[in-house]
């Protein structure tokens, strides 16, 4: 399908490329050493951020060629970009593969490149990230998130024609199943140079992996898909891939193709916030809008590998007849939850019960739609 050439527009410019692809200076790679947590496990090399933090002043000069190797030639050594996968439990008494998390342990020399491009590529993020995502962009804030998720909980009591909806969307091991040809594509429609964009190719396609079994690592295999957590790359790539189904849900409210939940004198509550991969939706909880939602969700998985995860999603519906919510139900083939309702591990609060029924409209006029 055509949605990212359709959603995502040209906003890098000539001077941002060249400030992301510069030769890395020795000051820039040891501020790069130091800002990263020294403590953390070691990958496959063995060798820990305590290790370069330690010994900089024997080390710099090796660590300051073998960096800048990359900047010159846009490859990696053989081994350099290996990780361990080790499991770590979601819940106590973990049992089975479901209630293991994936994380990958990489090499300290291998993050210092991926932290460079990091800090480089956040410092435009802002410019080409809508405000709707919160999530690792300099300047915001996963509070923003909370306040405009309890907001949309208080006007979902409200009786209005239509009624209306949250959805509380999840999506199946998120930043394990980004297609890297659809996370090119939309860096290249946003402006990246070639350079940068086979940067990215050789970080993703030269990832070698290695299950950790009872403190041994064993074989290696290539990856095919996915940023690994952990990375400091990562989470802005992920935002950047997210940014497409940010804009198309943005852009079907904007065209009429979505009616947004609308507060008194047709101020309109922000369509949805994203922090990563938890995502909320707010709209008019008509059929319309529910068959809308799914088809841009279904091209959204069908472009980048991101799907539905039905049996966690949730949605939220305040003043609504039961008929109504059954078939809201139906439609979905999501749960049916309570207000008010927990987010990002916080519970919502009930601003209409604490300002006896009256809210600021200009709470939601600051935020958007």
């Amino acid at each position: 399908n055509n949605l990212v050439q359709e959603c995502i527009p040209d906003l890098v410019s000539d001077e941002d490329n060249a400030a992301l692809v510069c030769l890395s200076s020795p000051a820039e790679i040891k501020s790069a050493v130091f800002e990263m947590n020294g403590d953390g496990a070691q990958g496959p090399d063995g060798y820990s951020g305590h290790f370069f933090q330690t010994y900089w002043d024997i080390i710099h000069h090796d660590v300051v060629a073998s960096i800048q190797s990359f900047f010159l030639t846009g490859k990696f050594i053989p081994n350099f970009n290996s990780s361990l996968i080790i499991l770590i439990p979601k819940t106590s008494g973990a049992d089975t593969i479901a209630q293991f998390r994936p994380i990958a342990l990489a090499n300290f020399q291998f993050k210092i490149i991926t932290k460079i491009l990091a800090d480089r590529l956040s410092l435009i993020a802002s410019r080409i990230i809508s405000t709707h995502q919160r999530g690792f962009i300099p300047g915001r804030h996963i509070s923003d998130c909370v306040i405009v998720t309890s907001e949309a909980d208080n006007v979902l009591s409200r009786k209005s024609f239509a009624g209306n909806i949250a959805l509380k969307i999840d999506i199946q091991k998120a930043f394990d199943t980004i297609d890297w040809l659809f996370l090119l594509d939309v860096l290249h429609k946003f402006g990246f140079g070639n350079t940068f964009c086979d940067w990215i190719s050789e970080i993703l396609h030269s990832a070698r992996l290695s299950v950790l079994v009872n403190g041994k690592s064993v074989g290696y295999f290539n990856c095919d898909r996915g940023v690994r957590q952990g990375d400091p790359l990562s989470p802005l790539l992920f935002c950047i891939a997210e940014e497409v189904l940010s804009r198309c849900i943005s852009k079907a409210m904007m065209t009429g193709a979505l009616q947004p939940m609308t507060l008194c004198q047709g101020i309109q509550v922000p369509s949805h916030v994203l922090y990563a991969d938890d995502i909320m939706i707010f709209c008019k909880a008509s059929k319309k809008n529910i068959k809308q939602l799914l088809l841009i969700f279904k091209l959204y998985g069908q472009a980048s590998g991101q799907l539905v995860n039905k049996q966690k999603s949730k949605f939220y519906a305040g003043a609504i007849p039961n008929a109504r919510m059954l078939m809201l139900s139906n439609l979905l083939s999501f749960t049916s939850s309570s207000l008010p309702f927990t987010y990002l591990g916080l519970p919502l609060v009930n601003l209409l019960a604490e300002t006896n029924g009256e809210m600021d409209p200009q709470l939601y006029l600051e935020r958007g739609c």
